[in-house]
């Protein structure tokens, strides 16, 4: 959805008027603002009940940077505007928003300030985990891709092999370190040949910046080129809270992880989950892994007796009073069991353990018929199954040894 979006900003983008100057950019020069005055320079049409203002000058960040844009109010003396999406093209920046304002309207906008303050949040802390993980893990460590959200944000990074739950809570500490530290976050503009002389190639582990200046974020001795926004100060942050981590290929493991007020709530959900499980075992919360883990072995031991006692089952329903008849040189048992599918399987395997050929019906909700054939037997239990499913005007098929059907026709068994 979002690129069909960033799709209609392109194509909206060749009919503007070339005179449009790029849009000024004041969430660089003023980032603690919300609130700001404007402009409106062009207003597009997408004949869908929506719009695109293109102002002058803007506090909403635009999509970009594994960033979602900011959202907002735009408003004139008689019209406010909902900002749904903000995104940017060739330096002109596009506010979709669900009322037309006329050109050349002076307008004020607001942008939503707690989620901007989340995202923001989310973006440096995502700088700090990287840089946290190099310093634990090794000089190697390079960012693979990340994804800036409100409640959550993810950071993929490069490494050898799986983290651990021990690298986890280091990084996190070492990350919460630096945000009790409260070191400010510097941004300067650089040319880009002078950064790259400066810094090198590592600059770009968020992807290589357009245009020739391009802006850096020093974060507690981590230099990144980066359009994205920023708190002011590590401690701004509040705290980082690793929520899950997962191997998605090879050589790249995630890192899903909360901050601020995010990672609180994050934090809270645990303890209720927690909570609520104790409180259905009536024990403390401390208790529940031991007690969990026993309530484990006792149902895989349940489960180990409940399986023995099926096959008991089976291989007595499968030798007593069964028709049999001899074909091929084989024996086959053919009967009539009304039992669920699960159990006729067993039936068929206990009879199958005995080296006969098992063909048993059932008429439990319907038609349901098994053939099962030994490892060997000169018999195809698939091509068997297609004859007998259509008596019961039904369907079925399977592998040469094994293979199972049904129909409506129960009274064909």
């Amino acid at each position: 959805k979002r690129q069909s979006k960033k799709q209609t900003k392109i194509e909206n983008l060749s009919k503007v008027k070339e005179s449009i100057s790029k849009t000024k950019r004041l969430y660089y020069e003023e980032p603690e603002q919300t609130k700001f005055d404007a402009k409106v320079v062009e207003v597009i049409d997408n004949k869908d009940e929506s719009f695109e203002l293109i102002l002058d000058r803007t506090l909403f960040y635009p999509e970009g940077g594994g960033q979602p844009s900011d959202i907002g109010i735009i408003s004139s003396e008689d019209v406010n505007a909902k900002v749904t999406d903000v995104q940017i093209e060739g330096g002109i920046i596009f506010h979709s928003v669900d009322e037309n304002i006329k050109v050349g309207s002076t307008v004020k906008g607001e942008i939503d300030s707690s989620r901007r303050l989340r995202l923001m949040r989310h973006h440096t802390a995502t700088h700090i985990l990287v840089h946290s993980a190099r310093q634990l893990l090794g000089e190697h460590i390079r960012q693979a891709g990340a994804q800036k959200g409100v409640d959550n944000s993810r950071v993929d990074i490069q490494h050898y092999r799986k983290v651990s739950r021990e690298d986890i809570r280091n990084i996190e500490a070492i990350a919460n370190e630096i945000i009790v530290e409260n070191t400010e976050i510097e941004q300067e503009w650089l040319d880009r040949h002078e950064a790259e002389k400066q810094y090198g190639f590592d600059l770009y582990q968020g992807g290589i910046p357009k245009g020739v200046d391009i802006r850096l974020i020093h974060v507690a001795g981590d230099v990144q080129a980066c359009a994205g926004t920023h708190v002011n100060r590590t401690g701004d942050i509040g705290i980082i809270k690793i929520v899950n981590t997962e191997r998605i290929q090879d050589g790249v493991e995630r890192i899903i992880f909360a901050a601020g007020d995010a990672a609180l709530m994050e934090v809270q959900r645990t303890e209720d989950i927690l909570a609520e499980s104790a409180n259905m075992l009536n024990i403390s919360p401390a208790e529940v892994p031991k007690t969990t883990q026993r309530f484990f072995e006792e149902w895989k031991e349940r489960g180990k007796h409940i399986d023995n006692l099926r096959r008991e089952v089976a291989k007595n329903r499968g030798v007593e009073g069964m028709k049999e008849i001899e074909a091929g040189g084989l024996v086959v048992v053919i009967q009539r069991v009304d039992t669920d599918m699960g159990q006729l399987r067993e039936i068929a395997n206990a009879i199958v353990e005995e080296g006969k050929v098992a063909v048993l019906g059932s008429g439990d909700q319907g038609a349901k018929i098994v053939v099962a054939v030994p490892k060997g037997g000169k018999l195809n239990a698939d091509k068997v199954m297609k004859e007998l499913a259509k008596i019961i005007g039904g369907k079925g098929g399977g592998s040469e040894e094994f293979a199972q059907g049904g129909g409506p026709e129960v009274d064909k068994l």
